[in-house]
């Protein structure tokens, strides 16, 4: 059972909620509400839509939807030039010369190159010079990688003096921890011996949660991490959106506070669920 499981069985055990585990590793729990049963799959959670976990799943998607909202790095999309002939038509840039281009003229350097439906930190590079560049997208768009996207993204780089995921569910804060201490490009930080700080700090809550409120007025988002940086100008920055966040790492990196802050979020969740009619 992984860590944050044992969390959410935890939270149904203080609730007197019905559930059960019904495979051989135990990450797949089955719980009873009052309006039928629901499945929770190890970060999978029944707490969104089929077209809210793709919105959030879709980096570009979350931009076009959410930027005129909230402050978000300038983002352009590229699709893979040697995309199938049937998808072709969809091309804007027609090989890696104009891609390269566009980004040298719209965003200099340094840039940020992702994977457009990655996570986990997986192919995102931050790019100094053109080398690196080409680099980053050949190895998004190198279709013999299992980690392979047919579209990549450049982004405006940010520098950070913080990086924060706030967790919401409902429409309302439940928890907040800092990813890493670097004030530096921080992808895949627990990698790099910098640990997941659960924040408490009430006052840093309530001005996340203020700044990426207006996404709840475009979306019915019912839980999401919203992946914030906190920049050397002192603004806030929505970089991602995260439908089906982890917490195996603020567990380990907090081991007095962090399963009982987990396992209030799931408490404060399964509540809302419960109470909901059909």
């Amino acid at each position: 059972m992984e860590r944050q499981v044992a969390c959410l069985v935890e939270a149904c055990k203080q609730l007197s909620l019905k559930h059960e585990c019904i495979d051989r590793e135990q990450n797949l729990v089955r719980v009873y509400f009052n309006h039928g049963v629901e499945y929770f799959e190890l970060n999978k959670t029944p707490f969104n839509s089929e077209s809210i976990y793709g919105l959030c799943r879709d980096k570009m998607h979350s931009y076009q939807a959410f930027n005129q909202a909230v402050t978000m790095p300038e983002t352009l999309s590229f699709l893979d030039p040697n995309v199938p002939d049937e998808y072709k038509h969809y091309l804007q840039y027609q090989n890696m010369d104009e891609i390269v281009a566009t980004v040298e003229h719209t965003f200099g350097y340094p840039v940020v190159v992702k994977s457009n439906s990655g996570a986990l930190g997986v192919n995102v590079h931050l790019c100094q010079d053109k080398a690196s560049l080409v680099a980053a997208f050949g190895e998004i768009f190198n279709g013999q990688s299992k980690h392979y996207d047919y579209l990549a993204l450049a982004q405006a780089y940010v520098e950070n003096k913080a990086e924060y995921r706030l967790v919401c569910g409902f429409g309302e804060p439940l928890l907040a921890y800092k990813r890493g201490m670097a004030q530096t490009f921080n992808v895949r930080y627990w990698e790099k011996n910098e640990v997941a700080t659960l924040e408490q700090d009430e006052a840093l809550l309530t001005a996340l949660f203020e700044f990426v409120k207006p996404v709840f007025e475009l979306a019915n988002i019912g839980f999401v991490g919203f992946d914030i940086i906190l920049g050397q100008d002192d603004r806030f920055y929505l970089i991602e959106l995260n439908s089906s966040p982890k917490f195996n790492h603020l567990i380990i990196d907090n081991p007095e506070l962090g399963p009982a802050a987990v396992t209030s979020m799931y408490k404060n969740m399964l509540q809302k669920l419960n109470n909901r009619t059909t």
